[in-house]
């Protein structure tokens, strides 16, 4: 390792160049958003690669506002704009100060003998604090343009390469070249001593004497005498040594008691912090060095040497993606603000959108970028950067960042229809489709925050239960309150989910999908119906309960975020947090649709699904039909053979025992379909009904082939992609049996030299509940309280696959009332909501929310 001190004379070096690397490991990476690119340098001004799309015209490219140059290096910036003003710490140990108004230079601060490397300020904007090579913390008062104090360790701790102020704590703590961290509160009591100060003494390891004889120490590095502020020496109790295995060179406060740090050893460490000091919390391991991190609502992004981009869920702790530059260059900066991530290689800057494959970059300097940070400005956002070719830079980023309208997050509590409307509308506003998580992940997180904050400020205990490679559970629980102390209160479960099935405005949409439009008494959004109006619905009833102490029940909620993708992780999530969900009486759920558009409903079933893709293959290429048609078996032919020995002439599903486990109708069941038949204000019949609910089915979805696709080719592989439809009566794992069973023996049949793969790629559990428990009886009244009609009880031929897992692993019994009509379009163009029907739930889960007893 080597002194920063030595480099003063010198331009500034990658600091990543100063650290012995630890060997790159295997990363996952989920989407590298970064494809070769041809760039010209311009002057500011961006270029693109020939094969990318530019952004939409809210996407414009950054502004140069100004640039100002010096002789030295900008190897640190700090702006404040609420004086107008911009500190850059130079390689020449000056702090210079800029007017970000008239763009004139106003001050010089003189302190450092050494490299000025990093700066922060006080929340407040009072203070600005530097450090630098010469192992020294100044801390100066911005107001009077003075220097307040200088702080400084007995030990040993090199350059000084990051600081992070607690306004709260009033604690600085301090990152330095020796792997320690450093904390100290302001109002230590001051030293008089001057020659304790690192300059004034022998330092045994960076001016110790090399293999010549020489030591490391800068010839013109000078010795300070003269003290112009209190001198505050960190207590020895206050240094956290080796608290990484590598320079610290980045800090952060997550929020007030968190603080993030960043090192040369990879590790994102994160801290409590108290007056005390520091306790690990827990590590992120990002295999390269880290060089840079910032931190934008509950999102890490750490840039790394060797030019890699990690964004982390510090909620949850999960790496959600690795962006990786191709020309394997250092990340010194890194800032984000909105859903932009700009990022410094080399002399460019590259921005990049959440959720896109598109990078705009443009040259911001002509060396190494080394500082970089953006700030807001009488609501407007800038970017500044500083670099190696001795200027700084601000660039107008308003139009990336601002372009979009802000979330309306009110801090005035409110429960009535109007503020529910509101927060449907936020919440509707979030791109969160499961099935596609390259392009949205950062909106499901943001979604899955909102919840928690609403459910907090409602009063429920909430937080983000991770699922491994998926988006995070929603876990919220409302404390019901009874006078009888000595009862123990029900509890009900509500399951929902704030995850949306795809979908484009150009693709039939009137409106933006992603913008709730209210129009002749429906709301239109995706995901107004499925299912992130009903769950609202939920939340708000439970709230107005809670704040009118009219809740005697405890009420959990589970909110996942990817049940429009099968609920992936979902069930090893819940089974590791069985403990925090506790004992339930009642599952309650409303993702489910009228039959019609007049008649309310009440559901008690739905059917299981087995998903499977079955591949034929050949050991042959891909060949061509005129050539070497008939020589050989075509994979195609047999997979087309193959799936018709699944379904008879009839529709009849032809694997054995599939039909034997299915009871007849019970005379019950009969009276419920008869009433659907004659009261529903559709056309359907008895056979219909059945065959929807009652009977299982096959279907083959899709047939892929290899090769280009033109019509003279013999496919090398063909696949089909399948669904078995299962219900209640039969056994999942036995049919899954079967069907493979059969698969295999048919295709033995056929005598093909080809090769058989079935892989089953999804499964859920059927559910039936009993209709006359006292969920649905409860439930039902409600329902003719509300709509002065008697529900009809139905089933759905579609799979949920948490409802019956859930009744499992809980032991509770599930219920399913309705809350959209049958035109709601989920899942479809134009998926809209009633209004009256949404306030109609929440009305009617008010109710039994209140009336759900304890289950015996």
């Amino acid at each position: 390792m080597q002194s920063n001190r030595a480099l003063d004379d010198n331009p500034i070096v990658e600091l990543s160049k100063r650290l012995p690397l630890r060997d790159r490991t295997s990363s996952r990476s989920q989407y590298s958003p970064s494809p070769q690119r041809s760039l010209k340098k311009d002057d500011g001004q961006s270029k693109l690669n020939d094969q990318q799309q530019l952004f939409s015209d809210e996407d414009s490219n950054p502004v140069l506002l100004h640039r100002w140059h010096h002789q030295f290096s900008i190897l640190s910036t700090c702006a404040f704009p609420n004086k107008g003003l911009l500190f850059c710490g130079t390689q020449d140990h000056l702090i210079l100060v800029f007017d970000m108004d008239t763009f004139e230079r106003k001050f010089i601060l003189k302190g450092h003998t050494g490299s000025v490397l990093c700066l922060t300020k006080s929340s407040d904007g009072k203070f600005l604090f530097s450090g630098g090579s010469d192992s020294l913390v100044k801390v100066w008062d911005v107001v009077e343009m003075k220097e307040t104090h200088t702080i400084y360790s007995l030990s040993d701790i090199g350059d000084i390469f990051s600081l992070a102020w607690s306004n709260s704590l009033n604690l600085l703590f301090i990152g330095c070249q020796n792997a320690s961290i450093l904390f100290v509160h302001l109002n230590t009591v001051p030293k008089t001593d001057p020659n304790k100060l690192p300059v004034n003494r022998f330092d045994k390891f960076f001016d110790s004497k090399g293999p010549t004889g020489a030591t490391t120490i800068s010839p013109s590095y000078q010795k300070v005498l003269e003290v112009r502020s209190r001198l505050i020496e960190v207590p020895s109790s206050n240094i956290l040594p080796y608290a990484h295995n590598g320079f610290i060179y980045t800090m952060k406060f997550f929020d007030e008691n968190i603080l993030i740090s960043g090192a040369g050893d990879g590790k994102a460490k994160i801290w409590r912090v108290s007056f005390q000091g520091l306790s690990l919390l827990k590590q992120l391991d990002n295999d390269d060095s880290i060089l840079s991190l910032t931190i934008y609502e509950q999102f890490l992004y750490c840039g790394l040497s060797k030019g890699s981009l990690k964004v982390w869920d510090l909620n949850t702790s999960q790496q959600l993606l690795t962006c990786h530059d191709l020309d394997d260059d250092d990340i010194f900066g890194v800032a984000s603000s909105k859903s932009y991530i700009f990022k410094s290689v080399k002399g460019e800057v590259y921005k990049w959108k959440f959720g896109s494959n598109i990078e705009v970059s443009w040259n911001a300097h002509e060396d190494l970028i080394l500082s970089m940070e953006i700030y807001e400005k009488d609501g407007k956002a800038y970017l500044v950067t500083g670099g190696n070719d001795h200027s700084v830079a601000i660039w107008d980023i308003d139009d990336e960042v601002n372009s979009k309208n802000h979330l309306r997050r009110s801090s005035i509590i409110t429960y009535d229809n109007d503020s529910m409307l509101s927060t449907l509308d936020d919440l509707v506003s979030f791109k969160t489709v499961s099935k596609k998580p390259e392009l949205f992940i950062d909106e499901s997180r943001r979604c899955a925050n909102y919840l928690i904050d609403l459910l907090k400020k409602f009063g429920a205990d909430s937080e983000l239960i991770p699922v491994e490679d998926g988006n995070p559970i929603v876990y919220g629980c409302f404390k019901g309150h009874s006078a009888d102390k000595t009862k123990v209160p029900p509890r009900i479960l509500w399951y929902g989910h704030y995850d949306v099935i795809e979908a484009e405005e150009n693709s039939g949409w009137r409106t933006d999908p992603f913008k709730m439009v209210a129009n002749d008494g429906y709301l239109f959004a995706r995901g107004v119906s499925d299912n992130k109006g009903p769950t609202l619905a939920a939340i708000y009833s439970v709230a107005e309960l809670l704040h009118s102490n009219q809740l005697e029940s405890d009420i959990i909620f589970l909110i996942e975020g990817e049940e429009e993708c099968g609920s992936y992780g979902f069930q090893e999530a819940i089974n590791k947090n069985t403990a925090l969900i506790g004992h339930i009486d009642w599952i309650l759920l409303s993702n489910s649709y009228w039959l019609d558009e007049s008649t309310p409903c009440l559901n008690y079933g739905l059917r299981g699904v087995i998903s499977a893709n079955v591949e034929v293959s050949s050991d042959n290429p891909d060949r061509h039909s005129g050539v070497d048609g008939g020589v050989s078996r075509e994979p195609t032919i047999d997979l087309i053979k193959l799936l018709s020995k699944l379904i008879d002439d009839e529709g009849k599903v032809l694997i054995p025992n599939f039909y034997d486990p299915i009871k007849p109708l019970t005379s019950m069941e009969e009276k419920l379909y008869d009433d659907i038949v004659k009261k529903a204000k559709i056309n359907i019949d008895r056979p219909t009904l059945l065959s929807k609910w009652k009977y299982p089915s096959l279907t083959v979805h899709k047939i892929d082939v290899s090769g280009p696709g033109n019509s003279t080719i013999i496919p090398q592989s063909a696949k089909g992609s399948l669904s078995i439809r299962i219900v209640p009566e039969q056994n999942l794992q036995e049919t899954k049996k079967q069907f493979i069973k059969h698969l295999e023996d048919s295709f033995k049949n056929i005598r093909s030299d080809n090769h058989l793969t079935i892989k089953l790629i999804h499964e859920a559990e059927p559910w039936l509940s009993n209709p006359s428990n006292d969920a649905f009886q409860i439930l039902r009244q409600e329902v003719i309280n509300e709509w002065n009609l008697e529900p009809l009880y139905i089933r759905e031929g579609g799979s949920i696959p948490s409802v019956r897992f859930l009744e499992k692993i809980l032991d509770a019994p599930a219920a399913q009332i309705p809350c959209g009509q049958s035109t709601d379009n989920a899942h479809l163009n134009n998926e809209k909501l009633r209004v009256t029907n949404l306030y109609a739930l929440r009305r009617i889960l008010q109710n039994t929310f209140k009336k759900l007893p304890k289950r015996s």
